[in-house]
């Protein structure tokens, strides 16, 4: 018991051990945050634009995605030469509100990666050829994720009736027609537009020397010209579209299910702590326990899964949403009473003291094993910042989940679960005539 004790405490020392984080920009207005980790002789550098799919171009949805591709496959190839020389790690990703780049490599190649990576924000040249035999690949990407994945379409349906398309309403690789449509033309005016120095962050952790780091970091970055301060459009909420979904069929899967869309009344932007509170208790509905045992357990014969999704910081608004699937497709109308029954359920404060102990006990074990990771290190600041928080706040997230009273989870469910969903999805299988 002594060891467990200690095992313990130690975790909670490693986990609440703030990282130093040096934060500052460039006169060309690129930020740079800065992490020591002296662990490994091993750096891994990001490079976070904040645009994505939601700065496609009208009629060019995939544009974001598109772009990235390029930028990659088009860079010198001699950078990617000598990232295979080395035994670096790297890799690019696209999603709603940022295109990332990074590399993971041995500190003493620094100021060669760097270089290379800094070319990679000072010119694009496009070849056709590349271009088309690129634009095949996405297609491809895009079949197998989605029109042939039963998920992949089910979240293009969801998020075209829940979202205009200029807020997330198409999902991040595109449209088949509108990726088709995509010119070169067109993506050399998105990569002028958006990737800028004063649009991207630039993530160092690992180890290195501040100064030279610093120096460095100048040196290639610094001499990048300053692009235009382009700004992503955002709509009023009266122009959602707010319809309910009463049916729409999946083309592929046998699965048959429910989905309570609920709008999410804050953000981690205006309200923190509500949101941390609302992850920690949807973890906890989400495990098995006496809560979720007891429902399924009730409705066994008809509902065989219960699943809940928090998106927070991606759209123009954060959502709730909640599936029944249904053990089979003649009980898909019967799942519905399971509806009123859940929320009689959660507004009766479902949340016990011993449910949220453990889950910040797991929470705090995780930690202290992903505190060793760079990588790790470097997403979770990235996605952070492009999700509007700040450097400081960001420091203090961990201590701020320890913090989270029973209390404030059972409130927040209450406050989201109380109003009515803004949306109705059912989903069937493939061949499934609901006439």
């Amino acid at each position: 018991m002594k060891r467990l004790l200690f095992f313990f405490i130690f975790l909670m020392f490693t986990a609440n051990a703030n990282f130093k984080a040096d934060e500052f920009s460039l006169k060309n207005g690129m930020k740079v945050i800065m992490i020591e980790k002296k662990s490994v002789p091993i750096i891994s550098l990001s490079v976070w634009y904040k645009c994505g799919s939601k700065c496609d171009m009208l009629s060019k949805s995939g544009a974001a995605h598109f772009l990235e591709h390029l930028a990659c496959e088009n860079h010198k190839r001699a950078f990617s030469d000598y990232l295979e020389e080395i035994g670096a790690e790297n890799n690019a990703f696209t999603f709603f509100n940022t295109i990332c780049f990074y590399e993971i490599f041995p500190s003493d190649c620094f100021e060669k990666v760097l270089s290379f990576e800094s070319e990679r924000m000072k010119s694009l040249e496009i070849e056709d050829k590349v271009f088309q035999n690129e634009k095949k690949a996405i297609l491809e990407e895009r079949g197998m994720r989605v029109d042939a994945d039963v998920q992949g379409r089910y979240g293009e349906v969801f998020l075209s009736n829940i979202f205009n398309r200029q807020i997330g309403g198409i999902e991040v690789i595109g449209w088949k027609h509108e990726i088709e449509s995509i010119e070169i033309e067109d993506l050399q005016a998105f990569y002028k537009k958006w990737i800028t120095p004063n649009n991207a962050i630039l993530i160092l952790v690992g180890d290195f020397e501040k100064k030279s780091a610093k120096e460095l970091i100048e040196k290639y970055f610094g001499t990048v010209s300053r692009g235009d301060s382009p700004k992503i459009s955002s709509l009023s909420n009266k122009e959602f579209n707010k319809k309910l979904i009463e049916c729409r069929s999946t083309e592929n899967g046998p699965s048959s299910a429910i989905t309570y869309v609920l709008k999410v009344p804050f953000s981690p932007k205006n309200n923190l702590r509500k949101s941390l509170a609302l992850s920690l208790a949807l973890e906890i509905l989400e495990q098995p326990s006496s809560f979720t045992e007891t429902i399924l357990k009730q409705m066994s014969n008809i509902i065989s899964t219960v699943n809940f999704s928090y998106t927070d910081s991606v759209y123009q608004f954060d959502i709730l949403d909640i599936t029944f699937h249904a053990t089979s497709i003649d009980n898909l109308d019967k799942v519905e009473i399971a509806w009123p029954y859940l929320k009689k359920k959660i507004l009766a404060d479902c949340i016990s003291e011993n449910d949220l102990k453990k889950i910040k006990r797991r929470r705090l074990i995780s930690l202290a094993y992903k505190r060793e990771d760079i990588q790790h290190i470097a997403e979770y600041f990235g996605w952070n910042l492009m999700f509007g928080l700040p450097v400081k706040e960001i420091l203090s997230l961990d201590d701020m989940v320890q913090s989270i009273t029973v209390k404030e989870c059972n409130d927040v469910l209450q406050e989201i679960f109380s109003t009515s969903p803004i949306s109705v999805m059912k989903t069937f299988p493939k061949g499934y005539d609901r006439d």
